[in-house]
């Protein structure tokens, strides 16, 4: 069993480096991180053009796509098939995103009420300039700490 500890990084493809980078730092509040193939070493390697973002302790990579890459429709705010990359706030900074975004006009759906039982709270949803559909919440549970997954099999 590989006994995972947590998640990682992840990446995502964007179409403009530098306002992907803005937009994390500036709306959401993440730190700038390293950028690979901006030097000879790493091309020659054959590494992808990409920087980083951290938010909090976690590591997201945006990889600078080479080929076309469709935008929703722009007044869809929600990933198709539910695929989206949500992030933790407090309850108390969550109402000071809603007013952050507001203030940059970003688009968005919600405040999202989650059903009672839920350990979400509420959810808000909007994309970043190049169309990746992002989530905001805040839990009920935050003070709860995180159990780790077991693997208990298949069959």
């Amino acid at each position: 069993m590989a006994d995972v500890e947590g998640l990682s990084h992840s990446a995502i493809c964007v179409h403009d480096l530098k306002e992907a980078e803005e937009f994390y730092c500036n709306v959401l509040g993440a730190r700038r991180g390293t950028r690979v193939n901006f030097k000879t070493d790493d091309a020659i390697r054959g590494r992808s053009v990409h920087g980083s973002v951290i938010l909090e302790d976690y590591l997201l990579a945006l990889m600078v796509t080479r080929d076309f890459m469709p935008m929703p429709p722009r007044d869809q705010h929600r990933g198709a098939h539910g695929f989206r990359h949500a992030f933790r706030v407090s309850r108390g900074r969550f109402d000071q995103i809603i007013e952050e975004l507001k203030r940059r006009n970003v688009p968005f759906e919600g405040p999202v009420d989650h059903p009672d039982k839920s350990p979400f709270g509420q959810s808000i949803y909007f994309k970043d300039p190049s169309g990746n559909f992002l989530e905001i919440l805040w839990r009920r549970d935050e003070d709860a700490g995180y159990c780790r997954p077991y693997i208990t099999g298949v069959g």
